[in-house]
């Protein structure tokens, strides 16, 4: 890049992001247009019935921003975003929010996507459909965490290991993103960049 301004290469750059996100990224981040599929698909894998989808938040660092900064200040005190996706059982991602600071809790986070009004408003990829996530999201007639505290009985056991087995496809999908993009381990931009350069990076990778 050398001889190039600094200038010329972020408006290069924010191009090719307008492009991806606005043309690739509403096709790829979606629920299929066939779901039949999907339960068993998880079912076969982790022996969970009715699962459309696993959802959990993952906290991507980044540099102190100069405003809100102690909003961006995450659990293990790092400042991060919270970044929220919900995965299928072959790990594509059906849906993606990264617009929230990292104090925000996953459950508020998940509150605020589009996914989740059209769950609240009764849609569904199939009959009966339900989404697996952990302890941190309350349960409702179609979001599933596992049973609280220590289970009771065999029947909670067996409830809370499948579950378990079935929701950890999204772990695994965090962990191959972030080996295949190693920048979402850590994102330098400028501060003034966190809430608008960050969310267009993250669902560009």
């Amino acid at each position: 890049m050398h001889g190039v301004v600094k200038s010329t290469v972020c408006r290069s750059v924010n191009a090719v992001l307008d492009v991806i996100i606005d043309h690739l990224f509403q096709e790829i981040v979606r629920f299929p247009e066939d779901c039949s599929n999907l339960a068993i698909d998880f079912l076969r894998l982790g022996g969970f019935p009715f699962v459309c989808g696993c959802v959990d938040g993952t906290l991507i660092n980044i540099d102190a921003p100069r405003e809100n900064e102690s909003h961006f200040v995450d659990r293990y005190g790092n400042h991060s975003i919270n970044t929220l996706m919900i995965c299928g059982p072959d790990m594509n991602f059906f849906c993606v929010n990264p617009n929230w600071p990292g104090a925000t809790h996953d459950a508020r986070v998940l509150r605020n996507t589009i996914i989740c009004k059209r769950f609240d408003e009764g849609w569904r990829p199939f009959p009966d459909a339900v989404i697996l996530g952990d302890s941190g999201y309350g349960a409702s007639d179609w979001l599933i965490p596992p049973v609280f505290n220590n289970p009771n009985n065999e029947a909670e056991r067996r409830f809370n290991k499948h579950h378990k087995k079935t929701r950890r496809l999204i772990e695994c999908a965090y962990g191959i993103l972030k080996e295949r993009f190693p920048c979402l381990n850590h994102l330098r931009l400028q501060p003034k960049k966190s809430r608008e350069g960050h969310p267009r990076l993250r669902r560009t990778a």
